[in-house]
C-alpha cells in the first residue's frame, strides 16, 4: 500500500491543496474512483479550513456512492463539521447524509439529517428541495400520513401553474387514500393461529391454498400414527407418523410467520416504489 499523506506536522500551502483537489477532481471524472477518494482524504487532513475540508468529504462521499458503497459514504459524511458552514453548504451536506443513510437503510439516520436541515437552514427554499427524498424516506419508514403532508406542501411551492399544481394535488390526494396505503398484519399473530388451529395463520396472511396443504400434511401424520397403533406398531407410529405431524406442526407456525412478513413487505413495496415514481415525476 502507498502512502500519500505527508509527515505529521507538515503544513501545506494553499496552491498545494488546490493541485491535490484537482489531482482527485480529474480521477472522479475518469472514473477512477477509488484513487480520488484518498485525494480528497489528503485535501481534508492538510486543509486548515473547514469549508475546504468539507467539501472534500462531499466528494469523498460522492465517490463512495458512485460505487455504491453507502455505508462508507455514510460514515465520511458523519465527519462534517457544521458549525461555520453557510446555509448553502449545510443543506448540500444534509442532503448528502440523507440520501447516503436513505441507501444503506438507515431510514431513521436519514429522517435525522433532514429534520436537522430544517431546523438549522434559515433559507427555506434550500429545505424544500430535499422533500422529494424526506417523501421516500418517510414511505419507507411506514409514515404515509406525514409523508403524503410533505409531498403536498413541496407541490404547493413549486414554480408551476396552478392547472399542474392541482393536478399533482389530485394525484397525491388519489395515491394517498387510505384504502391504498398498505395496512400491514402482524406475523407473531399468524404464528399464534397457526398454533392454536393449524392452517389459519397462513389464511390470515392470505395463502389459503398453503394453509391447507399445511393441515393435510399434519393430518395425514396423525392418521398414519393413529393406524399404526391401532396395529399395534406403535414404535413406527411414534417415530414416523407423530415426527410427521410435528414437523408440519411446528414448520406450519414458522411458515405462518414468515408468509406474514413476506406479504407485508409485498405490498409495502408495491406501494413505496410507485410513490417513488409519482415523487420523481414531480421534481
Amino acid at each position: 500500500m502507498i502512502c500519500i499523506f505527508r509527515f505529521a506536522g507538515y503544513s501545506a500551502t494553499e496552491s498545494e491543496i488546490q493541485l491535490i483537489s484537482r489531482k482527485a477532481d480529474s480521477l472522479y471524472l475518469v472514473k477512477q474512483f477509488q484513487l480520488a477518494g484518498i485525494y480528497y482524504d489528503q485535501v481534508v487532513y492538510l486543509a486548515q479550513d473547514n469549508i475546504t475540508k468539507t467539501k472534500a468529504l462531499l466528494n469523498k462521499a460522492d465517490c463512495y456512492l458512485e460505487r455504491k458503497d453507502f455505508t462508507k459514504a455514510e460514515a465520511v459524511l458523519s465527519r462534517i463539521f457544521y458549525a461555520d458552514l453557510n446555509d448553502s453548504l449545510i443543506y448540500l451536506s444534509r442532503y448528502k447524509s440523507a440520501l447516503a443513510s436513505y441507501l444503506n437503510g438507515n431510514f431513521s439516520e436519514a429522517a435525522s439529517q433532514v429534520i436537522q436541515a430544517r431546523s438549522f437552514i434559515a433559507d427555506t427554499t434550500l429545505v424544500v428541495n430535499m422533500f422529494p427524498l424526506y417523501v421516500l424516506i418517510l414511505n419507507e419508514s411506514r409514515k404515509y400520513d406525514e409523508a403524503k403532508e410533505v409531498l403536498l406542501s413541496y407541490i404547493k411551492t413549486t414554480h408551476r401553474d396552478s392547472i399542474n399544481k392541482s393536478a399533482m394535488l389530485r394525484e397525491v390526494e388519489l395515491y394517498y387514500q387510505n384504502n391504498k396505503i398498505p395496512h400491514l398484519k402482524s406475523p407473531e399473530k399468524a404464528k399464534k393461529l397457526s398454533m392454536f388451529l393449524p392452517g389459519t395463520g397462513q389464511l390470515y396472511a392470505g395463502y389459503f391454498w398453503e394453509g391447507a396443504l399445511n393441515v393435510g400434511l399434519q393430518l395425514f401424520g396423525l392418521g398414519f400414527t393413529g393406524v399404526c397403533v391401532y396395529n399395534k406398531y406403535y414404535f413406527t407410529g411414534g417415530l414416523i407418523g407423530f415426527a410427521i405431524f410435528q414437523k408440519f406442526y411446528g414448520g406450519g407456525m414458522n411458515r405462518a410467520q414468515f408468509l406474514t412478513e413476506k406479504r407485508n413487505y409485498k405490498i409495502t413495496r408495491r406501494f413505496n416504489d410507485g410513490a417513488k415514481k409519482m415523487v420523481l415525476s414531480m421534481r
